[in-house]
C-alpha cells in the first residue's frame, strides 16, 4: 500500500511542479508585459533592480494562481493514463476503492491548500503592497527628486490636466513648456520658460508641485468657449512662481485597496467608525475571496479525479483543455462575483463562496458515481 500511495503521489508532484513551472512563467510574463513594459515606456531611465524586484514581487501573485491551476491539470493527466491503461481496473480488482486510491492525491491537496492559503493570506497582500508602490513610481519619485519625474525631452502628462515638456540640465527644467487644459481637456493657459526650479510639497492632507519660473511666457485664453490663443493677451515675467495641486497624489493615499491590506488586519478595519457600507462590503468580500481561493485546490481536485478517469485520455492537450475549461468558468465566476464586491445588496462576501461550492457539490456527486462503478 505504502508503494502504492508513492507511486500516485510521486506522479501527481512531478506534473504539478511541471505545470506550476510553466505556469508560473507565463502569468509573470503575462503580467510583466501588463504593467512593467507600461512603465519603462513612460520611464526609460528605471533600472534593472527596478524590474528585478518586480519580478520577484510577481512571483508570489502568480504561484497563487498556479497551483491550483497545475494540481488540476495533473490529476486530470494522471488519472486519465491510469484510466487509459487499465490500471485502475487492476487495482479495483484488488480490492481497494476509490477513496483509499486517491488518499496520497488527498494528502496533497491538502499540502497544497496550506500553501495557497500561506500564499494568498499574507504573502501575496504584502506583494501587492510593494508592487502598488513600486508602480506608482510618480508618488515615489515626487517625494525622493522632483526631477526625476521629467523624461529629458519627452511630454510628461501624470499631472492631472497639465502636458509638460522640458529638458534637464544642472539641476533645473530649461526650454520649458506647459500647458494647462480645463475640465473638457482643451488648452487654457500655455507657458513657456527659459528654465523652472521644480520642489514638491507631501504633507499629510495636500501634495503640491512648487514651480519658479525665469523669464516665463504666459498666454491665457480669455472666458470665450471657442476662444483661440490669438484672441489672448500674451504677458511675460523675469520670474513667476506656479503651484500645482497633485490630485493623483492625494488620490492614490486616500483611496480604500483590500487587496493590500494583511490578512488580520481586515478584520481590524472592517469594524473602524466611518467606513461607508461600500467600503465595509468590499473588505469583507476580500476577507471571504482570500479564504475560498485558499480551497480551490481540494475544489478543483475532487472534480479533477473523476472526469480524468472518465475521460480515459492520455494526451496532455486533452487534459490541458478540459483544466482550461474548468479554471475559465471558476474564475469568471470569481471575477463576477468580485466586480459586486462594493454593492452590499448583494451580499458579495457570500456570493464569491459559490464556485468552490457549486465544483464541490459537481465533483462529490461524479465521485460518488465513480465509486459505484
Amino acid at each position: 500500500m505504502t508503494i502504492f500511495d508513492r507511486y500516485i503521489g510521486r506522479q501527481v508532484l512531478l506534473s504539478a511542479f511541471f505545470a506550476v513551472l510553466v505556469l508560473t512563467i507565463i502569468l509573470v510574463l503575462g503580467k510583466v508585459f501588463k504593467d512593467i513594459l507600461t512603465e519603462l515606456v513612460k520611464r526609460p531611465d528605471l533600472d534593472a533592480g527596478f524590474v528585478f524586484r518586480f519580478l520577484l514581487l510577481v512571483l508570489p501573485i502568480s504561484i497563487s494562481i498556479s497551483v491550483p491551476w497545475a494540481f488540476l491539470i495533473s490529476i486530470l493527466l494522471i488519472f486519465g493514463r491510469l484510466s487509459a491503461d487499465s490500471e485502475l481496473i487492476s487495482i479495483r480488482m484488488a480490492g481497494m476503492s476509490m477513496p483509499r486510491i486517491c488518499l496520497s492525491t488527498g494528502v496533497i491537496a491538502i499540502l497544497f491548500t496550506v500553501l495557497c492559503g500561506w500564499m494568498n493570506l499574507t504573502v501575496a497582500p504584502a506583494a501587492k503592497a510593494e508592487m502598488e508602490g513600486m508602480k506608482n513610481t510618480f508618488i515615489n519619485m515626487a517625494k525622493k527628486e522632483p526631477l526625476a519625474l521629467f523624461t529629458d525631452g519627452k511630454v510628461m502628462d501624470e499631472i492631472s490636466r497639465h502636458l509638460i515638456y522640458a529638458s534637464k540640465k544642472d539641476g533645473k527644467l530649461v526650454n520649458f513648456q506647459m500647458v494647462k487644459m480645463n475640465e473638457y481637456f482643451r488648452p487654457e493657459i500655455l507657458i513657456i520658460a527659459d528654465n523652472v526650479d521644480v520642489t514638491v510639497d507631501i504633507t499629510e492632507n495636500e501634495a503640491s508641485m512648487n514651480f519658479g519660473m525665469h523669464n516665463a511666457y504666459f498666454e491665457m485664453k480669455n472666458g470665450a468657449e471657442n476662444a483661440e490663443f490669438a484672441e489672448s493677451t500674451p504677458f511675460a515675467a523675469r520670474f513667476a512662481p506656479m503651484k500645482i495641486e497633485l490630485d493623483k497624489l492625494k488620490e492614490s493615499n486616500d483611496r480604500l485597496k483590500p487587496d493590500i491590506i494583511p490578512f488580520f488586519e481586515l478584520f481590524k478595519v472592517v469594524g473602524k467608525p466611518g467606513l461607508t457600507s461600500s467600503d465595509r462590503s468590499s473588505i469583507r468580500t476580500e476577507i471571504s475571496k482570500r479564504l475560498s481561493f485558499s480551497c480551490a485546490c481540494i475544489t478543483l481536485g475532487i472534480i479533477g479525479i473523476p472526469l480524468g478517469v472518465t475521460a480515459q485520455r492520455r494526451e496532455t492537450s486533452v487534459g490541458f483543455a478540459i483544466s482550461l475549461i474548468i479554471v475559465v468558468i471558476y474564475f469568471l465566476l470569481m471575477s463576477i462575483f468580485e466586480m459586486m464586491r462594493e454593492n452590499s445588496n448583494a451580499w458579495p462576501f457570500i456570493l464569491v463562496w459559490i464556485p468552490n461550492a457549486l465544483f464541490l457539490v459537481l465533483g462529490i456527486h461524479q465521485f460518488k458515481k465513480l465509486t459505484k462503478k
